[in-house]
């Protein structure tokens, strides 16, 4: 392998989520503009995802022999359903229905990713936990696995309230989940100082595992050309007066409260300004009804979602981020790109992206009071919300540059792929078959008694599960071993 910074041989990578592509959000936008930077560099790259509706696992690639292969994820989740109900009904009874639902998606997740052709690639670069554990587990040894860590699933179900006793059973699964998750690939990039920070003192992934930190990309003559369309429909009401743009998907985490309650505050103080809400997602009712509430329900618009946020955002005055945590949100970068004024809370990674009084204000998460003061400095003074918005792209056009995303990725590659040339060979089968004979009790291609195993080649009967029996590695074991110690002893 070359080194950084000379040519590179033809790479063949495969990018890999558990989340549908393409869908509206930061991970559609990453992964979108990471495929196309590398492919500009001459590399073969593929794309394997869920669809929209979450029901196949399919591959989009530039090789027609490859593009539009799917796997129907029933077919295998069917069987998995049932043997995993029943192992936990027998075994671990105290287990609840979430925690087995999650387990039982993994597990069909990483048994589908297993009936495509993963053999084939030189690196394996995921984006989520879910899927850098289950392709850590399926993926040939040779291939190194790279994880992109983009955001915190577990402070997502803190906030959102699937997991409020830190001792119980649920939270100790999904720290589990965030742990051993990120510790199962090779690399991890984080994608800024705090979810680093994050990950060594509140999950505990060794320090050796954390490779770099490589903030985003984008592609900022593209997002300017496209700020200049005419929008795709209707444009919201603003009756001339100042519009303030919060685009982000409804969920707990992004804050959105905490705006409604300060454009209350505001609308003590002044009257001429409108909040466009540009996303969709579970809280829209209880939003809406939140609106009613503070008074504000005539000065805020739930526009849902839109493709055309860039020419919203030309119309904006201000764009605004409440987010009570967050990692780089995409929405930053896109208003950085397009010169606006912003404010956005000091929650999680928006600090490392914003200098407060130079590219935008900063206000304290979660407060109210702090945001409306915020946003009324930043209506009440047009030299204001001018000079933020030049300093913040001049900032923005180098920070967010994709080149720059390329190549720090590709020297994350390069270390990756030396490693695996220089680690101990794995084991063959017939050393994993002699340590299974050599275990109490053992005997070839079974594990021990506290665990089970699908021999798929015997137990289920259709095509996925007939490819599969020769693509699973040796020794592959259904529960993950790793999760059922920590659901055995109940999260101790």
């Amino acid at each position: 392998m070359p080194a950084a910074g000379r040519r590179w041989i033809r790479l063949n990578i495969l990018l890999a989520t558990y989340w549908p592509m393409p869908h509206v959000g930061g991970v559609n936008t990453y992964l979108q503009l990471l495929r196309k930077e590398l492919e500009r560099r001459g590399h073969r790259v593929d794309l394997l995802a869920h669809d929209s509706g979450m029901r196949r696992l399919h591959v989009q690639s530039g090789d027609p022999g490859r593009d539009g292969r799917s796997i129907v994820k029933s077919r295998l989740r069917d069987n998995v359903y049932g043997e995993i109900n029943g192992y936990y009904d027998r075994e671990l009874p105290h287990v609840d229905h979430w925690i087995r639902m999650r387990e039982i998606e993994r597990y069909t997740f990483e048994l589908a990713a297993a009936c495509f052709d993963l053999e084939a690639y030189d690196i394996i670069h995921t984006h989520d936990i879910v899927s850098t554990r289950a392709l850590s587990r399926v993926k040939p040894a040779r291939v190194p696995l790279i994880y992109t860590l983009q955001g915190l699933l577990a402070s997502v179900h803190r906030l959102s309230g699937e997991a409020t006793d830190t001792s119980g059973l649920r939270w100790s699964y999904i720290a589990a989940e965030e742990h051993y998750g990120t510790a199962s690939a090779d690399c991890v990039i984080a994608t800024s100082r705090w979810l680093w920070d994050e990950l060594r003192h509140s999950f505990g992934v060794p320090a050796a595992k954390l490779t770099a930190v490589v903030p985003y990309g984008m592609d900022a003559g593209a997002f300017l050309g496209r700020m200049n369309d005419a929008p795709e429909s209707p444009v919201p009401p603003a009756s001339g007066r100042l519009v303030i743009l919060c685009p982000a998907r409804l969920g707990v985490e992004k804050g959105h409260a905490t705006l409604i309650a300060a454009l209350g505050i505001l609308k003590e103080s002044r009257d001429d300004f409108m909040c466009w809400i540009v996303g969709d997602g579970p809280l829209r009712g209880e939003l809406e009804a939140y609106c009613r509430e503070q008074g504000v329900a005539d000065r805020v618009v739930f526009t849902g979602n839109r493709s055309d946020v860039p020419a919203l955002l030309k119309l904006a005055d201000v764009m605004v981020m409440p987010s009570i945590e967050d990692n780089l949100p995409h929405a930053v970068m896109e208003a950085q790109i397009a010169g606006k004024a912003i404010v956005a809370s000091n929650g999680g990674g928006i600090p490392e992206m914003i200098e407060h009084g130079r590219t935008g204000l900063l206000f304290e998460k979660a407060n109210g009071a702090d945001l409306a003061r915020k946003l009324s400095l930043a209506l009440g003074d047009a030299q204001l919300r001018r000079r933020l918005g030049e300093q913040a792209k001049a900032y923005g056009v180098r920070q967010w540059s994709v080149k720059r995303l390329g190549g720090r990725t590709l020297q994350v590659y390069e270390k990756a792929i030396a490693a695996q040339r220089h680690a101990d060979p794995p084991p063959q089968p017939a050393q994993l078959a002699d340590a299974a004979e050599a275990r109490p009790g053992g005997r070839a291609g079974r594990m021990p008694a506290d665990l089970f195993r699908f021999e798929t080649c015997t137990v289920f009967f259709n095509r996925e599960w007939s490819e599969l029996a020769g693509k699973l590695p040796v020794g592959y074991t259904i529960p993950d071993p790793l999760f059922f110690k920590r659901l055995q002893t109940g999260g101790d």
